[in-house]
């Protein structure tokens, strides 16, 4: 492995295995530069992956283009890339689902564990998992409830999981996705809580869940919340103050409601939830 140092107005540093990119008859010089991740309007300087020149390889992404050059007198390989390049912000989701694979392989059915099981049932979750408005796993090496996380074009692209014993954290994010946790059940109306459990325990009044997995409202969040045309945001009455700025953030796109609590709802009756949510179904 050789170490490329690339710099620019933020200093940038890198490990990049050159012995990838190498061929029996030259560089591969688009999967050089794709390794890179250079942002739009970004010029950085790297060894020359041709010469090895230390720091003479130039490279500038035009943003419908990418233009390099080696400054080395002896080198002078130049060029430039119209297509094939994966964006910035595509290398990154890229990478978000090389990790996500690398932590599912340990993904198995809840069943294999009673004490998976039994989380789902003490905590209103056993009416999404059944009829699959969630999916639901266990990650049998750290023994954690899964709650997987799809995107727009329904893919896996995150999970979160809840420790089923003392281990810190006690709700751990797989990756940095920047995506909520919804559940699949069709309604015009979500309910907006902290938990993957809560949100889904609010399936049972035929309304849809939303985790912030805390409670403060992500700006990616806002594309994938005002689709609905109703949200009613339940936070703890502590956090009063943070429920009502998500409600006012949400409020130029839909109707908006916002209910304290005092208790998890996913430890509320069946009853109960019905009776809090169920006015707001459609």
């Amino acid at each position: 492995m050789v170490k490329s140092h690339f710099s620019c107005t933020v200093s940038y540093q890198f490990d990049i295995a050159i012995g990838e990119y190498m061929k029996d008859k030259g560089v591969n010089i688009n999967g050089y530069i794709d390794a890179m991740a250079i942002q739009e309007g970004t010029t950085m300087r790297s060894d020359c992956p041709v010469c090895g020149h230390k720091n003479s390889f130039s490279v500038t992404n035009m943003g419908n283009s990418i233009v390099y050059n080696c400054f080395y007198a002896d080198c002078g390989v130049s060029g430039k890339i119209r297509h094939g390049l994966l964006s910035y912000g595509r290398l990154r989701k890229e990478k978000r689902r090389l990790n996500l694979s690398m932590y599912s392989q340990y993904f198995v059915p809840v069943s294999r564990s009673q004490k998976a099981v039994q989380y789902i049932n003490d905590n209103n979750i056993k009416h999404a998992y059944d009829n699959k408005y969630a999916r639901i796993e266990l990650d049998i090496r750290e023994n954690r409830v899964v709650f997987t996380i799809f995107d727009d074009a329904h893919l896996m692209t995150d999970a979160v999981g809840r420790s089923l014993t003392n281990k810190k954290p006690k709700w751990k994010r797989y990756c940095s996705s920047r995506v909520p946790f919804i559940t699949s059940n069709r309604s015009d109306t979500c309910v907006i809580v902290e938990d993957c459990a809560s949100a889904c325990a609010v399936t049972q009044a035929d309304v849809v869940g939303v985790a912030l997995m805390g409670t403060n409202l992500v700006d990616n969040y806002i594309s994938y919340i005002k689709k609905f045309k109703t949200a009613v945001v339940c936070l703890d009455k502590d956090a009063s103050q943070k429920s009502l700025t998500i409600a006012k953030e949400l409020f130029a796109h839909m109707s908006v409601h916002n209910i304290f609590i005092e208790t998890d709802i996913k430890t509320w009756h069946v009853d109960k939830i019905n009776e809090k949510f169920r006015v707001y179904s459609s």
